[in-house]
């Protein structure tokens, strides 16, 4: 199988390409010999000369060597980094061509996964933003050593070779005023980036977040070791205008992808931020999880409230709860929410917000939803909705399982993966129809996909 690919396209072969579908990743997808060639930076219908980089048994991947024949719908990027930078691959489509292209990769991947056939299933417009630029309220950035001290940006797409990025038009605004200053300090502490091939440094990355709401601005310096210095560091940054809390997070493990260590020490100011949706206040710590995009988290929220009957829908659930939003949003209008989620610091985070918003119709339950959902289902407890929000990997089996020995009336399912989500719908298929399906662009000018779904027993 290997040899007979590798007689179809050999590597550096230069071919004419035709796109004819947006991948999963944003790359454009075109067929020679009716094996898929996968190339970022083009779109449908482009038609360019590309050079073969990889081959694989079942596809290869490309180069632009030149476009011959260009999309009505390309345009500039806004962007000085894109195609260097991995956090957007999309931005030389037009907008309104994005939540289309996206709309139709939803689509046949319900197709191809779920079985479902589009001319049955109405799949509703994706709800875009009417501004998608600096929509992103909380920033990553790794650092590095350099000659001229620390640089910061974000990573090249699948690697973890820095690009040094100092504004980032998808950022907050505010968020990108502070990071040079925060820089700034760092070198005048001579406080120097970690580097994982000498084992030496304390510097990982720098974690800010923005309220939406009143903009509050919370930065977590994630270091591998303690430094007195911090103190400092941490002494000036609540002087930059906006900044109420500096913590750090100790994070040693070279070979963790994760951002944060398991806690954070708060060294000045709050231990939280406020963020709020109306009259509903969410106080977030540094690792509790919230919308990174809360204008259109507000639309998410709505959206799923418009699903709920609340002459029947009395007893929610909202499994992979987070720092409660979804929870706090429901509860003015039902009887009981019930909300679960395996981070301690979401939940503590949860609780804090019941207290605040004087929501004494919630709780809270911390642990992995496979295991805290039986318990609520053994203390007698049938739930009217199940409101799901889970990470990439989908519903577990054993919560699937679960689902489908003791069907409940509707599922709300949110989705950050269609592939998972497709998997998901076939597995509970035989006890649930599927109902709404609706795209929202929770992350503009990059190829991720949200997905509300309503599912209802048969």
């Amino acid at each position: 199988m290997v040899k007979s690919m590798q007689q179809i396209l050999k590597k550096d072969q230069e071919i004419l390409l035709t796109i004819k579908r947006l991948g999963i990743n944003g790359e454009g997808i075109g067929y020679y010999k009716r094996l898929a060639v996968f190339v970022p930076g083009l779109l449908p219908p482009e038609e360019a000369i590309v050079r073969i980089t990889d081959v694989t048994n079942n596809y290869a991947k490309g180069e632009v060597v030149r476009i011959k024949i260009k999309a009505k719908k390309r345009v500039k990027p806004f962007c000085e980094h894109f195609g260097e930078c991995g956090g957007c691959q999309i931005q030389h489509i037009a907008y309104d061509e994005q939540l289309s292209l996206k709309e139709e990769m939803l689509i046949q991947t319900l197709e191809r996964f779920a079985g479902l056939d589009r001319t049955k299933y109405k799949i509703n417009d994706m709800i875009g933003m009417k501004n998608p630029k600096y929509y992103r309220h909380k920033s990553q950035m790794p650092v590095r050593n350099s000659k001229y001290g620390l640089t910061t940006g974000l990573y090249k797409l699948n690697s973890n070779e820095l690009v040094p990025i100092t504004h980032c038009p998808i950022h907050a605004e505010n968020i990108n005023l502070i990071t040079q200053p925060i820089i700034e300090i760092l070198d005048k502490y001579e406080i120097f980036a970690f580097d994982s091939s000498t084992m030496r440094g304390l510097l990982r990355n720098i974690v800010i977040r923005e309220s939406h709401q009143n903009g509050e601005i919370q930065v977590t310096l994630v270091i591998t070791i303690y430094n007195r210095a911090l103190q400092d560091v941490a002494r000036e940054i609540i002087k930059i205008p906006n900044v109420v809390s500096v913590g750090i997070s100790k994070n040693k493990d070279a070979k963790n992808v994760e951002v944060f260590g398991e806690e954070v020490e708060i060294l000045v100011g709050k231990n939280s931020i406020t963020e709020g949706i109306g009259d509903i206040r969410y106080d977030l710590k540094p690792k509790a999880f919230y919308q990174l995009n809360p204008s259109q988290a507000i639309k998410l929220y709505k959206h799923i409230k418009s699903h709920l009957d609340f002459e029947k829908d009395r007893i929610i659930i909202d499994a992979y709860c987070g720092a409660g939003a979804i929870s706090m949003y429901l509860a003015p209008f039902v009887e009981k929410v019930y909300g679960i989620d395996v981070s301690e610091e979401s939940i503590y985070s949860a609780l804090h917000n019941k207290k605040a918003n004087k929501f004494e119709n919630t709780s809270f339950f911390k642990g992995e939803v496979a295991n805290i959902l039986p318990r609520i289902y053994d203390n007698k407890i049938t739930p009217d909705v199940i409101v799901f929000d889970p990470p990439r990997s989908g519903i577990d089996d054993k919560t699937l399982d679960l689902l489908n020995r003791k069907p409940v009336s509707k599922i709300i399912y949110v989705s950050c993966n269609p592939s998972t989500l497709a998997k998901n719908i076939k597995q509970l298929s035989s006890k649930y129809n599927v109902g709404s399906i609706t795209p929202f662009d929770m992350f503009p000018h990059t190829s991720h996909i949200e997905t509300v779904v309503v599912l209802t027993k048969k």
